[in-house]
């Protein structure tokens, strides 16, 4: 139940008062008796310059206004009555902007309630703004009266509707519907005292400085005394008149007092004491006010951080909100709404940090690095930088055209394409995201592939007898019969054999340099961790991207969710390979054996482009395989693949495989696309022309 069940509007507040049962005052408030006296107070006392300090800070703010859309989305309005209203609240010269909100702030501060005199145009739009002295309002609102009842020190009285005047109010815990309570309203006693001994002082002054004294004249009449008295005050009253010499005769003795020096009375520690009270009664740190007593760089933005959140941000949000409510209601339209600008400075180093860091990682360009920098952007600069490690060289190779080629490498999968068309901002935010996770985790894979290729190029040069710690090995033993005594082939027995002989020869040889069966099982316990993480993060960014909560994930049990064994016999059935064509290459060529172990071990060191290539494949299959095992798991029913673009396009001409026309194919969630495919890069399929490389992407329907 609704204690007073006001509706914002013109008509409803007046209403308010017109009406029994509601919590409005039954009698009209005068102002505080001495609610002048505290206002004339701010013109002497320098203990209250605080509040001139934060009136003048809040009389500036720049904001702007906005029309909300029904879907939450807002654009700035650039031309309207209430911004003219803004810019020039009245039509005196001195009664600027900036003039009447510093008077408003002063007067909330002080007396806890500022008055503005709202004039209409003949639309009932407001126009003008005046501002109205809080001990000018003599009778506020109460039931059957709604309205204020307003004299001027000329005599001018006059009643203003409630619809009619713009009201700010710090509400007094006391009676929330009686006169508001200024914050510095607690500190009257503070600044009284320190008024007091600022007027001790400077009668002090004025009396030459010196203390209280009494001359004893004995047996002296009252005539005489005064006489005497006066006398002197005459001649010695009064800074131009001190420390003039005065001959006294007959029989009079000068007594002091006692000592009145400031010092001695503890003035100015009082007087310190009394300001720091009243800073720390507004919030106002020591460096807002200009004392920069055992201060620093650091401690002086810190107190600009701390002034600005905690003083002037409440402040300004009260405006705020008192703006919308009751002027730019008045325009009749809900749509709009007025914010100011943030007042709170950012921390530069913060973001300094954070561009810095985030670019090292590889989170941000180099354009949004720049941009936290107070940079503007360059052409170029949409691009992440990445890290290599593990990167093994031998002693010929020069680290940075190696680096610069393998980063090429990655540039050249990601880059966009000419020609591509513009992606909705959800469906470019996603492939973003998708393309981060792809950078993050192929560096593992990377890593892991580098290593196991190293290891293996040693180990081949250990068996071919190209180190210093060669091991003995059979792998040649089958060539040995085909060998001259110069260690040179005879092409004359070589050509004698059938094709098929000849190539059982060249895998034999390549089979009995490593146990790849053995290294099948090595390089699948190196992916296993990392196959796992990847299929994760694809679940994850599903469940981002689609906002899936409350399902239980799907879970990385097995390699064979990414088809996983049958990749590293593929990968090391492909070297081994590798090894067997040279082997019959060269020596259809004529090559020795000594040149053959060289192009073998030659061979296996140009790896670094074909270990990027898996490390980014493996880790977009499992990426993708995990985004498709969440939307099943979701309650996805459908799928639709969707077609970009890329330097080599699948697109059907001279024999190649055709995604462009699968764009918009939609299909249920559990069967394949006209492709084979479940979804791009769908492990299971043993085509690489299909899957290496593929920068398609599914949305889903039906959950």
């Amino acid at each position: 139940m609704r204690l007073f069940d006001i509706i914002r509007g013109r008509q409803k507040v007046s209403a308010q008062y017109r009406r029994d049962g509601s919590f409005v005052s039954r009698w009209a408030r005068p102002p505080s008796l001495n609610t002048a006296e505290w206002l004339n107070m701010f013109s002497k006392s320098p203990r209250l310059a605080v509040v001139e300090r934060i009136a003048s800070d809040l009389a500036n703010l720049n904001g702007h206004l906005y029309r909300i859309a029904p879907d939450g989305s807002k654009t700035e309005v650039m031309k309207h009555p209430f911004l003219d209203l803004m810019e020039h609240p009245n039509p005196l010269y001195e009664m600027t902007s900036s003039a009447m909100w510093r008077l408003n702030e002063i007067y909330l501060m002080l007396v806890g309630e500022s008055f503005m005199l709202v004039e209409r145009d003949e639309y009932e739009r407001p126009v003008e703004l005046w501002n109205v002295p809080p001990h000018w309002v003599k009778m506020t609102p109460y039931l059957g009266n709604p309205g204020y009842l307003i004299t001027s020190p000329s005599g001018l009285t006059m009643t203003v509707s409630v619809d009619d005047m713009f009201v700010m109010k710090q509400l007094n815990p006391l009676d929330p519907f009686m006169r508001g309570l200024g914050v510095a309203e607690s500190v009257a006693d503070e600044v009284e005292i320190d008024e007091y001994a600022a007027k001790f002082q400077k009668r002090f002054f004025y009396n030459d400085a010196t203390p209280p004294f009494v001359f004893v004249i004995p047996g002296a009449t009252k005539e005489q005394l005064d006489v005497f008295t006066a006398d002197w005050e005459k001649k010695h009253r009064g800074v131009d008149k001190s420390h003039r010499m005065a001959a006294l005769g007959g029989d009079v003795r000068v007594e002091k007092l006692g000592d009145a020096h400031g010092k001695d009375m503890g003035f100015l520690e009082s007087r310190l004491a009394m300001r720091d009270a009243v800073l720390e009664h507004f919030g106002v740190p020591r460096e807002i006010m200009g004392i920069t007593e055992n201060s620093n760089r650091a401690t002086a933005d810190a107190a600009q951080y701390i002034y600005a959140k905690n003083v002037l941000t409440p402040r300004i949000s009260n405006r705020e909100q008192a703006l919308n409510m009751q002027l730019l209601s008045m325009f009749d339209d809900d749509s709009l709404v007025w914010e100011f600008d943030q007042v709170i400075p950012y921390d530069k180093e913060f973001d300094k940090s954070r561009a810095l860091e985030g670019w090292d990682a590889g989170l941000l360009t180099k354009n949004e690095a720049r941009g936290l920098l107070d940079m503007p952007g360059v052409d170029g600069g949409d691009v992440y930088k990445t890290s290599i490690t593990d990167l093994f060289l031998r002693e010929s190779d020069d680290p940075a055209k190696v680096s610069q080629a393998i980063l090429q490498d990655g540039l050249d999968a990601t880059a966009p394409v000419p020609g591509e068309k513009s992606l909705p901002a959800s469906v470019t935010a996603r492939l973003k995201s998708e393309e981060q996770a792809v950078r993050k985790h192929s560096k593992s894979f990377e890593a892991a592939i580098s290593r196991h290729f190293a290891e293996q190029r040693s180990a081949i040069q250990k068996a071919l007898g190209l180190s210093q710690k060669a091991e003995d090995t059979s792998a040649f033993d089958e060539l040995s019969q085909y060998l001259l005594p110069d260690g040179t082939l005879d092409m004359d027995l070589w050509n004698a054999l059938e094709e098929a002989e000849q190539i059982r020869i060249a895998n034999s040889v390549a089979s009995g340099l490593l146990d790849w069966s053995a290294e099948s099982k090595k390089l699948q316990a190196m992916f296993i961790p990392l196959w796992k993480e990847a299929y994760e993060a694809g679940v994850k960014l599903a469940e981002e991207y689609h906002g899936i909560t409350n399902i239980t994930r799907p879970e990385f049990v097995s390699v064979v969710k990414v088809n996983g064994a049958k990749h590293i016999v593929g990968i090391e059935q492909t070297t081994r390979n590798s090894i067997a064509d040279i082997i019959a290459d060269g020596i259809a060529n004529g090559a020795s054996q000594a040149e053959l172990k060289k192009a073998v071990y030659e061979e296996m060191d140009t790896s670094h482009r074909r270990a990027k290539l898996i490390a980014r494949q493996e880790t977009m299959m499992s990426l993708a395989t995990g985004q498709f095992d969440m939307m099943k798991a979701a309650g996805a029913k459908t799928k639709t693949w969707h077609h970009r673009p890329q330097k080599d396009p699948r697109d059907g001409t001279d024999g190649k495989v055709d995604h462009v026309s699968m764009e918009g194919e939609t299909v249920p969630i559990n069967e394949t696309f006209s492709n084979g495919l479940l979804f791009p890069r769908d492990p299971s399929d043993d085509r690489p022309e299909e899957v290496i490389n593929c920068r398609c992407y599914l949305t889903y329907g039906g959950f």
